[in-house]
């Protein structure tokens, strides 16, 4: 019986040793300054480009850049809003909205050389500009679709 017990003992004990040396083993070798898991050249000249580049993009996305000179359609519920940027393009295509905005002119109205005040209807397929930051539209139906061009949010 002593010789059973000893070689569960021995057994128990072996297997303890071998988990603590690799434990040990991968503690001193994860990396190390002279020889890291990935090096400081890779994080600064091509990890840290891309994740930026990629964070930009979705940010644009996020705040609804076009900026390119292309137009978006954007389709609107009552009550939302879209808050443009200076030189921000919108023309009023299906449904009803008004201008909003804290200063005026709240837009300019390039088709036919007038302006908005706040609360203003804004006409279907006049091209409208935002010359004032902060300032744009509010959709008065819903499935109101506008197409925009430049910075703006929609909230």
């Amino acid at each position: 019986m002593r010789t059973g017990k000893a070689k569960i003992i021995i057994c128990v004990l072996l297997a303890v040793c071998a988990a603590a040396g690799i434990t040990v083993y991968a503690a001193y070798n994860y990396g190390t300054k002279d020889d890291p898991l990935i090096t400081k050249s890779y994080l600064d000249e091509v990890l840290t480009p891309e994740l930026m580049a990629e964070f930009n993009a979705q940010l644009d996305a996020a705040q609804g850049s076009s900026g390119d000179g292309t137009f978006t359609v954007v389709t609107l519920s009552r009550g939302q809003k879209i808050t443009c940027q200076v030189g921000c393009e919108i023309m009023l295509r299906i449904g009803s909205a008004s201008a909003s905005g804290p200063d005026s002119p709240v837009l300019v109205d390039t088709t036919s050389g007038t302006t908005l005040e706040n609360g203003g209807a804004l006409v279907k397929n006049h091209l409208y500009m935002a010359t004032i930051v902060n300032n744009g539209l509010t959709a008065s139906a819903d499935g109101t679709k506008v197409l925009i061009s430049g910075e703006y949010t929609v909230s």
